[in-house]
């Protein structure tokens, strides 16, 4: 089955790798060039989306491809090792002969949610929690117009409450201009050591924040989960009970901030 689907151009790689048990077992076993070739393979998965097939015409093709001294039945073994520890998902090798995890999968979704996918029609699909996420962020598209909210701001949060309304014709336009399919995610924001864009999407998750617009604009804001700047801030010191509209107000703290 061809892909139905583009890739992405950057992925976000943890500092300790090469630091972690597989790595670490791999370079023993086989020196350090196995490494590489493991971030050779990712690189060729996240090229072509969250998966590719694999067996001996492709590693054939992909060693002769990368070179460096790597020979077709020691990157069998790579592999082999790979899927034993959980790297990736083996029954759904065994199954289907791709490579894919649900890692793999989470940073795929997280870079391409913003595209005009219809991801129910995706294959391979592992059982994880951003599959859920896909299945819950349909229901509450369906449900957007059948439960309206009304904000209930408490007094001390009166003043922010009010700067919503005087800057809701520039706060509209702004969503407007990133709201659409040319909307993407800038490389950096991937540097999970300056940014933490995952976790911010997860905290508006919790506190309800399921509208699109709302959602880019709080990206965009909060220049995309930035660590150390104001939305972190927000997150944990609102009384999150006593407001009706989470999005609005976020999105009106931020822009009063920014002035």
């Amino acid at each position: 089955m061809n892909m139905i689907n583009k890739g992405i151009p950057y992925f976000p790689t943890p500092a300790n790798f090469f630091d972690e048990e597989v790595m670490e077992l791999l370079e023993a076993k086989f020196g350090v060039l196995a490494s590489y070739m493991v971030m050779r393979l990712l690189c060729k998965i996240y090229k072509e989306g969250y998966y590719i097939s694999w067996g001996k015409e492709q590693n054939l093709i992909f060693v002769r491809k990368v070179g460096g001294g790597i020979k077709e039945d020691m990157m069998e073994k790579i592999v082999d090792l790979l899927l034993e520890k959980g790297f990736f998902h083996k029954e759904t090798y065994e199954k289907h002969g791709i490579l894919t995890s649900e890692q793999i999968q989470r940073v795929w979704f997280e870079a391409t949610t913003r595209r005009k996918i219809d991801f129910s029609q995706l294959p391979y699909l592992l059982e994880t929690k951003q599959r859920k996420r896909i299945h819950k962020d349909e229901l509450n598209k369906e449900n957007a117009n059948i439960f309206p909210t009304q904000e209930e701001v408490s007094s001390e949060n009166a003043d922010i409450s009010r700067q919503t309304k005087l800057k809701e014709t520039k706060l509209n336009t702004e969503e407007e201009e990133i709201s659409d399919a040319s909307f993407e995610i800038p490389g950096y924001a991937y540097n999970q050591a300056t940014h933490n864009m995952n976790g911010l999407i997860e905290s508006l998750e919790r506190h309800k924040v399921t509208n699109l617009k709302e959602r880019q604009t709080i990206l965009r804001l909060s220049d995309y989960g930035r660590k150390g700047t104001q939305v972190w801030k927000l997150l944990s010191n609102t009384a999150w009970s006593k407001i009706g509209a989470p999005g609005k107000y976020i999105i009106a703290a931020l822009a009063s901030g920014r002035k």
